[in-house]
């Protein structure tokens, strides 16, 4: 390590007084060691050619790194503290003192090798223009790139007798080891609690604010002064302590709204990524310890313990890498509100899993499908009525789920609210409206006629307010009914909408019976057609004659999904006809038939050397090899026809037409 000797003022000539006045290290709150290297540094004539001053923003560094700069270019004696009248010490306060030099770097992530090049390597062989000494501060060194270092390496190894190279860095372990060896590494810390206060009301800042501001800057001098000059930093705070402590409660349409606002703190929300650190740190201490002394937040301990009990080791973990990733998400200019989405969605899944919240469920039509709304405070049973909002518009619907808690994956959001319950003159509206659809299925009947459209109508339908009434209608193809419109609009005086929907739909409105003998399944309890396709006819064995296995509506029955699972697994249990099993009784045979539903097999088997007799056994009572089932159906050209058309227009058909609330 090369020194250099400069003014030899002994230690003892500062008699070791080290209370400095205004400029130099007066400005410099706490970190005493550091002070005292420095001066005794420059007393002594040991200043080091290179200097790395680590620690997070906020805490001096640079503070530290100007005053020890000022004070080696000052020219008064003793050289224990600038005087701040000289020639040099007003050029240096100034900002235009030509011997101090900031280097700065184009990119905003990385300090390249050429940066280095030509604001240092190049500019240090020119000697100092008026002080003994040339001095480069380079700021957010931690983005030097390991390209950057390597050529900087050379400087600090043979440097010429003025230089000195000041590298202030948020993190020491970012530089190369052979730097950190032929360097003084000086680590900045933060400030006990009581010189913390007595800076923030040295500087004007309101009492009530100065405990929130320690505990959030944790004795960052320079994050305190910058968040106390921050209107909006309580209020911020609040939002995210709120948004940590109720999330689990809050609907998912309020947590995106709340994220939302979070963008009015854009500039300085990283500073809140600080904050929550602080408060996982808290759970994670006291998940470990159980004691409420190691808190930081101890106000909120009920908070904490809670959070504690319920959330896991892994989880916060995993809370704490999503933070730290959403802060290089904004550094790298990703969307800010989705990437605060991101995070909270995160936090949620992790500290509350599951989130549960309170719906009831609503049907428009018999059978129809359930939409569900959010009850608020409503005490709303099943059977009765309710005024919610759709998108149809105001709708008059019926409550087939009373409040329950369901979770909130399941449901869709943003969940609208119930707007009342069904009063009197809401059922007498509702009622009157049911005239007005018979009415208004006659009159578009006869405009249907009158045009001579190839459509058969089907229903009539009013919204609860009156601003739509929809026609519900068939047909094979496409069909121009704009002039239909035109036309029903003239006599309603209201929103027409005319909506094509397919034969399963038709029958879900009219009703029937079905070959069972039973009412229509899509008409009494189906909210939704579910996808069916011939695989399950021959699963459970069925004829696979069309006629047979068609419903109503001439598709493929709706209750052949009902016993489809079941089917699968019982099947996967059995062996196919033909195949040859082992019974428990030592026997080989042949399956002729087999029972599903009984899980029973024939078999075929040889006694008595040539005489074969059909047993019946439990297939627990089978040893045979599973395979894929062969299928031994055989079916016309005619009918395999049929079938793959009822397939096509089963898939081409789609989902129902009459679900858009």
């Amino acid at each position: 390590m090369q020194f250099i000797n400069r003014k030899m003022d002994r230690y003892d000539k500062m008699g070791g007084d080290f209370d400095m006045h205004a400029g130099g290290f007066s400005e410099l709150i706490g970190n005493e060691q550091i002070k005292e290297h420095f001066l005794h540094a420059i007393s002594s004539g040991k200043v080091s050619h290179c200097y790395v001053i680590s620690g997070e923003d906020g805490l001096g560094k640079m503070t530290a790194a100007k005053a020890f700069a000022q004070t080696l270019e000052c020219q008064a004696e003793p050289a224990n503290r600038p005087c701040g009248v000289c020639h040099s010490c007003t050029q240096f306060l100034s900002g235009n003192h030509p011997d101090v030099i900031f280097p700065g770097h184009e990119k905003p992530t990385v300090i390249g090798v050429d940066d280095v090049r030509t604001q240092i390597i190049g500019d240090i062989q020119i000697k100092p223009y008026c002080s003994p000494y040339k001095i480069y501060i380079v700021d957010e060194a931690q983005k030097l790139s390991v390209q950057a270092q390597n050529a900087l390496l050379k400087t600090i190894e043979e440097p010429p007798a003025y230089g000195i190279i000041l590298l202030l860095t948020t993190n020491a372990a970012s530089m190369l080891e052979t730097i950190l060896s032929r360097s003084i590494v000086l680590n900045m810390k933060p400030v006990e609690s009581e010189a913390f206060t007595s800076y923030m009301r040295e500087k004007g800042v309101d009492e009530d604010k100065i405990p929130t501001l320690e505990k959030f800057s944790q004795g960052n001098i320079g994050k305190g002064l910058k968040l106390a000059q921050s209107d909006d930093f309580i209020s911020m705070i609040q939002t995210i302590m709120l948004l940590l402590k109720t999330a689990s409660k809050m609907p998912f349409s309020e947590l995106l709204e709340s994220i939302a606002k979070l963008e009015e703190y854009k500039l300085s929300i990283k500073d809140c990524f600080g904050f929550m650190h602080m408060w996982y740190r808290d759970i994670l201490i006291f998940k470990a310890t159980r004691d409420p002394n190691l808190l930081i937040f101890a106000e909120e301990y009920s908070a904490i313990n809670k959070v504690a009990q319920t959330c896991g080791y892994n989880e916060i973990n995993r809370i704490l890498e999503a933070i730290n990733t959403a802060s290089a998400r904004l550094d790298a200019n990703v969307n800010f509100q989705l990437t605060l989405e991101l995070l909270w969605l995160t936090i949620r899944e992790c500290q509350f899993g599951k989130i549960m919240i309170k719906v009831i469920g609503v049907r428009f039509r018999r059978a129809g499908k359930v939409y569900y709304f959010n009850p608020l405070d409503m005490d709303i049973t099943t059977g009765m009525h309710v005024i919610v909002e759709t998108a149809r518009g105001v709708e008059y619907g019926y409550v087939v789920l009373g409040v329950k808690d369901m979770d909130e994956e399941k449901v869709f959001q943003p969940l609208k609210p119930v707007i009342r319950i069904a009063t009197p003159q809401d059922d007498a509206v509702a009622d009157e409206n049911r005239q007005k659809e018979k009415d208004a299925f006659k009159i578009c009947k006869e405009k249907i006629a009158k045009h001579g459209l190839d459509m058969k109508l089907i229903d009539a339908e009013y919204t609860f307010d009156n601003n739509k009434v929809l026609f519900y209608f068939t047909a094979d193809g496409r069909v121009d009914f704009r002039e239909l419109v035109k036309d029903l609009a003239s006599v309603f005086r209201t929103r027409i909408e005319l909506r094509q929907i397919g034969v399963r739909d038709e029958a879900k409105i009219i009703g029937g019976i079905g070959s069972c003998g039973r009412p229509l399944c899509c008409n009494s309890y189906l909210s939704e057609f579910a996808p069916v396709s011939i695989k399950m006819a021959k699963e459970q064995n069925l004829s696979l004659n069309p006629v047979k296995i068609s419903g109503v509506c001439g598709r493929l029955m709706c209750c052949l999904k009902n016993e489809e699972e079941t089917y699968e697994y019982l099947n996967s249990k059995l062996p196919s006809v033909g195949d040859y099993v082992t019974t428990d009784d030592g026997l080989k045979g042949e399956v002729s038939s087999v029972s599903v539903l009984r899980q029973e097999v024939k078999v075929i088997v040889t006694v008595n050397k040539d005489e074969k007799e059909i047993r019946e056994y439990k297939v627990s009572q089978l040893k045979f090899r599973t395979h894929k089932r062969r299928e031994k159906t055989q079916l016309s050209d005619k009918e395999l026809k049929e079938l793959e058309d009822l397939d096509r227009l089963d898939k081409r058909e789609g989902r129902s037409k009459l679900n858009d609330k």
